[in-house]
């Protein structure tokens, strides 16, 4: 539609030129009209549209009764309307519109860009220009780019700029971008065409096929479709695919290379809408490229998508189909297979979304249990490094395997957690066994080992020993917690800035602690809140912890040590931190407090339809607790008094009345239960039944059970925890490592070839003269495989290197606490003979060095080995690996 402004230029000229003329009249576009009537300086004028002569005649016969000025639009040329009507026209003619003219004084330009003269553009920009007209165009120049950011914006609604192809794909799928191209003629369609893949290339020219098939809605869908359809490799499924898909494409081809742009190009697209838009969005197009796909009968290769829920649940089939291959034979490539299985699943939308966190990390855990079947049995004698085995290795098989028993919605992944599940059950089985067996003898003979705490130890053994030391402490009993947990947990906690610590300068990790017999609340919280084996509730435990000998020794008699148990904690069961609990905790004259969280115990008993992931913040108390303490400078203890074992699918039931998992000794001894005896035995008279495995429970089902013989219920977790902000006396750190197959092999980075840079010397013509120099030329042999990865030749280099200048140099530039040469040697040895990349833990057992001084190792070989801030060695904790690069140290250091 032209506008009144536009009607004004275009015949405003015209009219001064013959100023006694009643009508102008312009030739147009057929789909051109006007506004009713538009004002001039000597008053208004009528625009009519007629397309007849005798609609021409009509408008000319009504003006010169009206005695008003005509603006006439018609679709006629001037030889259809006779000299009669032409003659009573301004200036006895019909003009034209000078579409340049129109498109110069639309945007109030001087000139314009030649690249732009295309009549359909001029006639579409007045066709939709806005009813306040065009913005004017800065130094008058009216140049392509401005042209068709107008286009685009006014005439297809794509937006303010020109399209690239992630917003063509978007505006083509939605519902304004089809009726808007298919509104727009044929001609400034064309142009578009020419346009866009002048800029963009052949996919903005298959996209624009889409939608000329009357397949704009599908246009996303069918990209989606692309990357299974046109993804890397042949195969004629794909091809006879590709065939099908012709019918959405103009029934042309679709080249591979143009696929597998709009493929990536629909990546970019989808996240687009996760980004902006509601993902229902972006989930019809999604559900529809599977549609597609089963259309084009090429669905069983969707899983070449990362976008498709189809595609997810493929991936995760086809990590189900290699974890049971790896389960019946669990070699190197069959952990390679799960982990690039894994690999797959973790790069798909589906795996980036928040509600299918729980799949992914159930799968990382499967894999994870696929690289534990493969490591060797260890069989540790002494009871003491059966209860440190578990710590430091069996709770994360624990950890990894407890979501594997909830299933999965893939049945093929689901079958393939239930034999692993077993596979592990059974080796897991084993452990528990001799643990039991092990427990039954330590604890006959009286239950002392210098490796290992009792929970009636720990007030008197670590509490007491830490205040002594000059901290002050809150001690928090997590109810139930087993080390499996603990770990989870931890990976939280270490994220608020917490550090682990220990009483031990040489960072030996606290002794592992050990529950009573049985393993059960009223026994187990009540020792190790009494400081004495103890048996009774809260009231005992309360009047014990504030009368505790060890504890009130290192307290000042006026604030004795104080325990808060689940109703004192907070305002009512929701609440914030009671106001006694805070006081208490902020104050220097409290050196002791203890508050019991009851959250993991209650979840044994319910909920079993909850899958729970631990974190501080789903332990309401604990977030503000561990805050708490951070402000008033406290040492965090945390302590449990008992583990636990999960529910199982396939547990058997056994009618006792006395507890989930112990029972009084009637002599009558299962082979999956064992006769515990002993002074740390308080209930049964002594001596009690239990059960070795996780599969019996006597009372009623729950969520969990614990009074049993396994270490996941009988060693309890018992963690110091510092905050980098406060200061403590008496404490150094220390660090829990993971197991190195808790992470996949560090992999090396890709050896980079520096290029060589050749000076050539140009030769000299003529007569040779006095200052001619003999050539120094020598060939430079390539170092061979062998000397790369690092073999006999390894302590070679290492000698040479302490003998260097370099060296020399750089350890002089180091002031304070360089890195011993013993220790240098030692390191670089490790690496070298392990192609120079190792795990963070197995580097550190080389180094012969605590996990936690790893770190301040590493920094000081650093200072030493990185000259100018190359990195020769680094350290990466995201990878799990300690990297030296010896090419590179061997060029800076001269020992080439």
């Amino acid at each position: 539609m032209l506008s009144p402004q536009q009607v004004r230029s275009l015949v405003e000229d015209k009219w001064q030129r013959d100023i006694d003329a009643l009508a102008v009249g312009l030739h147009v576009a057929p789909s051109l009209i006007g506004p009713n009537e538009v004002d001039f300086e000597f008053g208004k004028a009528k625009v009519v549209r007629a397309d007849t002569v005798f609609e021409v005649r009509e408008a000319l016969l009504t003006a010169e009764k009206e005695k008003r000025r005509l603006v006439l639009l018609t679709g006629l040329q001037q030889n259809d309307l006779g000299h009669d009507v032409v003659g009573r026209l301004a200036r006895s003619r019909l003009f034209a519109v000078d579409h340049w003219a129109s498109l110069c004084s639309l945007f109030k330009a001087k000139e314009l860009d030649r690249a732009i003269l295309d009549p359909a553009i001029a006639q579409a920009l007045m066709e939709y220009a806005p009813p306040d007209g065009y913005p004017p165009v800065s130094a008058g120049l009216l140049d392509a780019g401005t042209v068709w950011r107008a286009i685009c914006r006014h005439v297809f609604d794509m937006g303010e700029r020109e399209p690239d192809l992630v917003s063509l794909l978007l505006w083509a799928s939605s519902e304004k971008g089809t009726k808007r191209y298919q509104k727009a003629g044929d001609e400034v369609c064309a142009s578009l065409r020419r346009r866009l893949i002048h800029n963009l290339g052949d996919p903005a020219d298959s996209i624009l096929r889409f939608l000329e098939s009357n397949a704009g809605p599908d246009a996303l869908a069918l990209a989606v479709a692309c990357q299974v359809v046109f993804g890397l490799g042949d195969d004629s499924t794909l091809d006879a695919a590709a065939a099908r898909m012709e019918q959405y494409h103009g029934n042309k081809p679709l080249p591979k290379a143009t696929g597998r742009t709009l493929g990536k190009v629909a990546v970019d697209a989808i996240s687009d809408l996760d980004r902006h838009d509601d993902p229902r969005i972006a989930q019809q197009h999604l559900q529809r490229a599977d549609e597609l796909l089963k259309q084009f009968i090429c669905e069983e290769y969707a899983y070449r998508s990362t976008l498709t829920r189809l595609s997810f649940e493929q991936r995760l089939g086809r990590l189900g189909h290699a974890i049971q291959a790896a389960v019946k034979k669990t070699t190197d490539e069959t952990i390679t297979a799960c982990e690039s299985r894994l690999e797959d699943i973790a790069e798909h939308r589906f795996a980036k979304l928040g509600r299918n966190k729980d799949q992914v990390s159930k799968a990382e855990m499967a894999v994870r249990l696929i690289r534990w079947l493969k490591t060797p049995n260890t069989a540790p004698t002494s009871f003491a490094d059966r209860a440190s085995y578990h710590v430091r290795e069996m709770s994360f098989v624990d950890w990894a395997r407890e979501p594997l028993c909830r299933g999965e919605d893939v049945a093929d992944l689901s079958s393939a957690y239930q034999l692993l599940d077993q596979t592990v059950l059974q080796r897991r089985e084993e452990i528990s066994h001799s643990f039991a067996k092990s427990l039954a003898d330590w604890s006959s003979v009286g239950s002392k080992d210098a490796g290992v705490l009792g929970v009636e130890d720990v007030l008197n053994k670590v509490v007491s020993k830490v205040v002594e030391a000059g901290n002050k402490v809150l001690l928090v009993v997590l109810d139930g917690m087993s080390w499996a947990i603990c770990h989870e947990l931890l990976e939280d906690i270490r994220q608020d800035h917490w550090f682990e610590s220990t009483l031990d300068e040489s960072n030996v990790l606290p002794a592992p602690v050990i529950a009573t017999i049985p393993s059960v609340t009223n026994f187990s919280r009540a020792s190790l809140l009494s400081g004495a084996l103890a048996k009774g509730d809260q009231n005992l435990e309360r009047k014990n912890f504030e009368a505790n000998k060890a504890l009130s020794e290192v307290c000042e008699k006026k604030s004795p040590p104080i325990l808060f148990h689940k109703q004192q904690l907070t305002e009512g069961n929701r609440g914030a931190i009671s106001a006694e609990l805070s006081a208490k905790l902020t104050s220097p004259q409290h050196k002791v407090v203890g508050v019991v969280i009851n959250a993991i115990d209650d979840r044994l008993s319910n909920a079993q339809q909850v899958i729970e992931n631990w974190s501080i913040s789903r332990i309401s108390p604990l977030r503000a607790l561990l805050r708490l303490a951070r402000d008033s400078g406290r040492v965090v203890i945390l302590a449990s008094d008992h583990g636990h074992v999960w529910h199982r699918p396939d547990g058997k039931y056994r009618p006792y009345d006395e507890s989930s998992r112990w029972r009084s000794n009637d002599g009558k001894c299962g082979d999956d239960e064992i006769v515990l005896t002993g002074s740390r035995v308080i209930a049964g008279d002594k001596s009690v039944i239990v059960p070795w495995t996780e599969k019996v429970y006597y009372g009623r089902q729950q969520n969990g059970y614990h009074g049993g013989a396994t270490p996941q219920e009988m060693v309890c977790p018992l963690i110091l925890l510092t905050d980098k902000t406060s200061a403590y006396s008496g404490l150094y750190r220390c660090e829990y490592p993971k197991p190195d197959w808790w992470s996949a092999a560090p992999v090396a980075s890709p050896e980079v070839e520096e290029p060589q840079v050749t000076i050539t010397v140009p030769v000299k013509v003529g007569p040779p003269t006095l200052f001619d120099m003999e050539s120094d030329e020598k060939p430079v042999a390539k170092p061979t495989k062998e000397e790369k990865k690092g073999t006999k030749a390894g302590a070679d280099w290492i000698a040479a290197l302490f003998k260097s200048q370099a060296y020399k140099d750089q350890k002089t530039m180091i002031r304070r606490h360089p890195v011993e040469d013993e220790v240098l040697q030692m390191c670089l040895s490790a690496l070298d003979s392990s192609g120079g990349i190792m795990t963070p833990a197995a580097f550190a057992k080389a180094a012969d060095v605590p996990m936690a001084r790893l770190d301040g190792l590493v920094v000081k070989m650093q200072r030493v080995l990185n000259v100018d801030g190359y990195e020769i060695l680094t350290l990466d904790r995201t990878e799990n690996r300690v990297e030296l690069n010896v090419a590179k140290l061997k060029r800076q250091f001269d020992l080439d």
